[in-house]
């Protein structure tokens, strides 16, 4: 099952924030973040890609 992104969603934008979001969290990681913590900042970086992609829908 594949997701599709609206076309209006400007997708440069939303692949250089999970980039930014993936690098921030390697370093935490580096740094000895516990898992548990990593996870919540997936959770939150997930609804802020869900209420964008919502948004411009």
């Amino acid at each position: 099952m594949g997701l599709e992104i609206p076309a209006t969603v400007d997708a440069g934008s939303l692949a250089r924030f999970v980039q930014n979001v993936q690098f921030g969290m390697s370093i935490q990681a580096r740094d000895g973040v516990t898992v548990e913590e990593l996870e919540q900042v997936a959770r939150v970086a997930m609804s802020g890609w869900d209420a964008q992609v919502r948004r411009l829908d």
